[in-house]
């Protein structure tokens, strides 16, 4: 019941249909930007970009290896930054705590809104991709990334496996941002605090700055989906995909969940 009641709070506010209306608009642009100059992104540039033009499964695809990197991981943190400074800065917080409400089941009631959030926007993004790449040019069998076809109804199953694997960075994110919210009591500070942070492990990640750190630092999650598309599959970097984002994920629920349980609220 409280589930319900923090999605249908989510609802009610323009960044959760700012988020969701981004992540379809993103991908129809691309399509119509690829339609209008006849082309897109170079083939060294994204994986499958020389298939772009004539399958839209590619579509998805692309969108998601370029919007996953900043899109989607600003969607998810404008949303998830604010779940509990929301409350704070509007004064509805001490309110809801006062009517016998539990803390932790408040929070995790937040944390799960937040959640749902996330695979929403993934799945709208991924969905539309696929939509519009089937309405405008249709599906056919796809060049793996070893050279070999597969199958649309394969294709079709990795891309859903993909968006899965991209979501869970994505959900580590959004539990840091909702830490952050926590902490600081304050939507821009969280929101920014997890902007920057996806920057600053970009920036590390892109320099080879964090030497033996890099194969466990969130951003290089993002992009294990790929492995998908070998021929064979590349299991060992997905399965740590899956268990470093669990970490980040982890730790920062259980750090927001003590602070939140033990913070005196004020307002």
């Amino acid at each position: 019941m409280m589930v319900r009641w923090e999605v249908f709070k989510l609802l009610r506010q323009r960044r959760t249909f700012l988020g969701l209306g981004s992540a379809a608009l993103v991908p129809l642009v691309f399509l119509a930007a690829v339609e209008i100059i006849g082309g897109g992104p170079e083939a060294g540039e994204a994986p499958f970009a020389a298939q772009l033009l004539g399958n839209g499964l590619v579509i998805p695809l692309v969108t998601l290896a370029f919007g996953s990197v900043v899109l989607l991981p600003l969607l998810t943190v404008l949303v998830a930054g604010d779940a509990v400074a929301g409350e704070v800065s509007g004064g509805t917080l001490k309110t809801i705590l006062g009517r016998s409400v539990g803390r932790s089941g408040l929070f995790w009631s937040k944390a799960a809104a937040v959640g749902l959030y996330t695979l929403a926007v993934v799945g709208v993004f991924v969905g539309v991709g696929l939509a519009a790449g089937w309405l405008a040019i249709g599906f056919r069998p796809l060049a793996g990334l070893g050279g070999a076809p597969i199958p649309v109804g394969q294709v079709l199953a990795l891309i859903v496996l993909g968006a899965g694997l991209v979501a869970l960075p994505l959900l580590a994110l959004a539990a840091f941002a909702l830490l952050l919210s926590v902490a600081t009591q304050n939507s821009v500070a969280s929101v920014v605090g997890g902007v920057v942070l996806i920057l600053l492990l970009q920036l590390v990640s892109s320099l080879g700055l964090g030497g033996v750190l890099d194969p466990y630092l969130l951003t290089e999650q993002f992009s294990a989906w790929l492995n998908l598309m070998r021929e064979p599959i590349d299991w060992a970097p997905i399965v740590a995909s899956v268990w470093v984002s669990a970490a980040w994920a982890g730790v920062s629920l259980l750090a927001a969940w003590a602070v939140f349980v033990r913070r005196d609220v004020l307002s």
